[in-house]
């Protein structure tokens, strides 16, 4: 992988849009046994890049399903569905 600018979700939307880019969000599970999902972009030649936040700098994370979705309608408007990958029940 070439060295890339830092992904940052201010920009999420115009990597998308422009840049020909596209989201992943691999599922994660906590200490306490709740999921979550960390969000990737992945460039047109499948290299990815954990999404982070512009403010901190700390990796963005979506803490349920509803929250995948709202972040998916929010940098692709006109989609009418979206994978949601999750882990298996024996996964800790």
């Amino acid at each position: 992988m070439e060295n890339r600018q830092q992904l940052v979700t201010n920009y999420v939307r115009s990597f998308v849009q422009n840049d020909g880019g596209s989201l992943r969000f691999a599922p994660k599970r906590d200490e306490n046994g709740r999921d979550y999902w960390e969000v990737f972009g992945v460039y047109p030649d499948g290299s990815e890049q954990q999404i982070k936040l512009s403010g901190t700098g700390l990796p963005k994370i979506l803490k349920s399903a509803d929250a995948v979705i709202a972040y998916w309608q929010s940098i692709y408007p006109e989609a009418t569905e979206v994978t949601i990958p999750i882990l298996t029940s024996d996964i800790k």
